[in-house]
């Protein structure tokens, strides 16, 4: 509401630096725990982040200025159009940082999510955008008129009521059809395999000292075989649960397969992997199958946190690793190839931490024919700050785009169980040891968006190009008339 009393009452110049300002104090505000991650990091490097963290802002801040400045030049009916634009701009490059779209605020509300089947998060961005615009447009109506509507009051006529009619109707019509797309198109899920999910609830500190390894392993062990007396299908461990290479460790590695084996249970996991081909190490995910041996099934992280895990386009241009690189900033190798696992009751794919929030790298899985999307993160990091909701809450929404469930096992938490909804089935708390337990309802049919993925984009372009048509004729109608 703020924003679009600045469209209308701004210049575009100034519309812009308001809308920037804007932005980066909105984001300031979602991201402010940025600042308090417990990172052991040099100073030099704490240094770097703190000043990262600000730009950061700055960045996703220019986003909002832009489109403010373009809804000031076009009018308040192209926000809906050039806002989720601007979303899909940003899950772009290797400093992408789709963190905080506009449709994420709705994932606790499911009925209001379901449109995301059809087009993304994106789409349920543009309705928030509509329903802004309308509620801006209603409010005007009633006590803040235009300069033309000002004139003819003070002239003595009456704002007429369908002023104010028009945009209560269209409110009311923005409401009710989610409400109703979500009343027809969900629908009882059938049962199709049961989970147990490890939480170890490993300290962020100790997960990288090395003389806590063994115990940190052992405990590993022992949660594996507890979950094992519930008869999963398949249990699913955090990040790096294993520390060191599962494919290569003599200590761990022998352990873990002995587990699968043992107690016939599949078990998938996020891993350190060396790459002997490439000579590269990746933050990855395998799948251990009772009898399988060697590993045959592997990924190779896609999505790096940037500046974390690795510098931005440092493979491209090695000089920037020697600008802003420190001895402790991560330099994890790139995967690129999308693994599809085939288990025993089908296919899943991983996403590994922040790879979770990032539609169309998750679109690509389910569309080459992944079922289930098991998340493996370590949000430890965050501390208990709203950081870890957060990520938790926005890996959800990918479950009804792609119309598939979603099992998650964080380090320190939030796991969960999620249907092709984003129905969190169940969770656990923050730093807590647990085993989640429960069953996993069968996938959809593949969605809209799995099918057709990112059509709304062009759907908002064309949408632009008519509506500036449409105002480019009007305007060459009434000078015509003059």
């Amino acid at each position: 509401m703020p924003l679009f009393w600045i469209v209308r009452n701004a210049k575009p110049g100034r519309a812009f630096l308001w809308g920037w300002l804007f932005g980066g104090l909105a984001f300031g505000f979602h991201l402010w725990w940025l600042w308090l991650l417990v990172v052991p990091v040099e100073p030099v490097t704490r240094i770097l982040l703190d000043i990262g963290v600000v730009l950061l802002f700055a960045y996703l801040g220019l986003y909002v200025g832009v489109f403010t400045w373009l809804t000031r030049r076009w009018g308040l009916w192209a926000a809906p159009f050039i806002w989720p634009l601007l979303e899909f701009l940003r899950t772009k490059s290797q400093i992408a940082f789709p963190w905080g779209l506009l449709g994420y605020t709705m994932t606790p509300y499911v009925p209001f999510i379901q449109v995301a089947s059809i087009g993304g998060v994106y789409l349920v961005s543009a309705w928030l955008v509509l329903v802004n615009v309308l509620v801006y447009k209603l409010y005007a109506s009633r006590f803040a008129p235009d300069a033309a509507e000002a004139r003819l009051e003070s002239s003595g006529v009456k704002r007429s009521a369908r002023r104010t009619l028009g945009p209560a109707l269209a409110l009311a019509a923005a409401f009710a059809v989610p409400l109703v797309f979500s009343a027809f198109y969900v629908r009882p899920l059938k049962p199709w395999f049961n989970v147990a999910i490890i939480q170890p609830n490993v300290s962020p500190l100790d997960k990288g000292d090395w003389d806590s390894r063994a115990q940190i392993q052992k405990d590993l062990a022992g949660l594996t075989r507890q979950a094992a007396a519930t008869k999963p299908d398949l249990i699913l461990y955090p990040e790096t649960a294993t520390l060191v290479d599962v494919t290569r460790s003599t200590t761990i590695g022998p352990v873990i397969r002995g587990l699968a084996d043992s107690l016939g249970t599949e078990i998938f996991t996020g891993t350190p992997l060396f790459d002997e081909a490439r000579n590269s190490w990746h933050n990855g995910a395998v799948l251990i199958r009772p009898g399988e041996q060697p590993v045959r099934q592997r990924y190779y992280k896609m999505r790096l946190v940037p500046f974390s895990e690795k510098i931005p386009y440092a493979d491209e241009l090695p000089i920037i690793r020697k600008i802003l690189g420190t001895a402790d900033m991560g330099d994890w190798a790139r995967g690129h190839n999308y693994t599809v696992f085939n288990w025993s009751h089908g296919t899943l794919s991983a996403l590994i931490c922040f790879e979770a929030i990032f539609p169309d790298l998750t679109r690509e899985f389910t569309r080459r024919g992944s079922r289930l999307l098991a998340v493996v993160t370590n949000d430890g990091w965050f501390g208990r700050l709203v950081g870890a909701q957060q990520h938790a809450e926005l890996a959800v929404l990918r479950t009804v785009e792609n119309g598939v469930p979603m099992i998650r096992s964080a380090n320190n938490g939030i796991s969960l169980i999620a249907d092709p909804y984003g129905r969190v089935l169940k969770k656990t708390p923050l730093f807590a040891q647990a085993i989640l337990t429960g069953s996993v309802p069968q996938p959809l049919a593949p969605t809209p968006y799995v099918r057709f993925g990112d059509w709304f984009m062009l759907a908002c372009v064309l949408g632009l190009i008519v509506g500036l048509v449409a105002r480019l004729a009007r305007t060459a109608k009434a000078v015509a008339r003059r």
